[in-house]
């Protein structure tokens, strides 16, 4: 599936998200806001959770490749920065997402970006599952918390505390 399309009904989903619950959005208004036909979503998409899912990964495989992120590894303290920087970035979608009950579309991601397996560096190991629903639930509590804390903050929590000295 080409990024004009993640990129159209993402875009699409999340302005009519603003205005009403995504189970009410229908898939013609959907089609009808982002500008592409019934079948075209019909040959891409299952749900509207599998559309957030795919922007997601849209959005961070851009983002990966502006900060050269492939260049470090995921326990590196610039690439967990980045992380949470990319999530503060898409806050505003992230809290439509949250408040609406569909924030599964956002673990389904996370699996993909820390697994790479939407790529050909595939590594679907413990670690990197781990790390996807660590990750995942660490963001859920700063979401939830109104992103209190800094990107640096969140970052140095995750290295620091868990990364560097587990108390587990």
């Amino acid at each position: 599936m080409s990024d004009y399309v993640t990129s159209a009904y993402g875009e699409a989903l999340f302005k009519l998200m603003k205005q009403k619950n995504i189970e009410k959005i229908t898939i013609d208004e959907l089609c009808e806001a982002g500008g592409i036909g019934r079948a075209t979503y019909f040959r891409n998409f299952r749900s509207k959770d599998e559309i957030i899912t795919s922007y997601i990964i849209m959005k961070w495989r851009e983002y990966e490749r502006k900060h050269r992120l492939k260049e470090h590894p995921l326990n590196d303290s610039y690439r967990v920065e980045r992380y949470f920087d990319f999530c503060y970035s898409m806050r505003k979608k992230n809290d439509l997402i949250i408040t609406q009950g569909h924030h599964g579309a956002i673990l389904s991601a996370y699996e993909l970006i820390t697994t790479d397996s939407d790529t050909e560096q595939a590594m679907d190991t413990y670690e990197s599952c781990y790390l996807a629903y660590g990750l995942f639930g660490i963001f859920m509590k700063w979401a939830r918390g109104g992103y209190a804390e800094s990107v640096q903050e969140m970052t140095d929590i995750v290295v620091d505390r868990i990364f560097t000295n587990p108390q587990y």
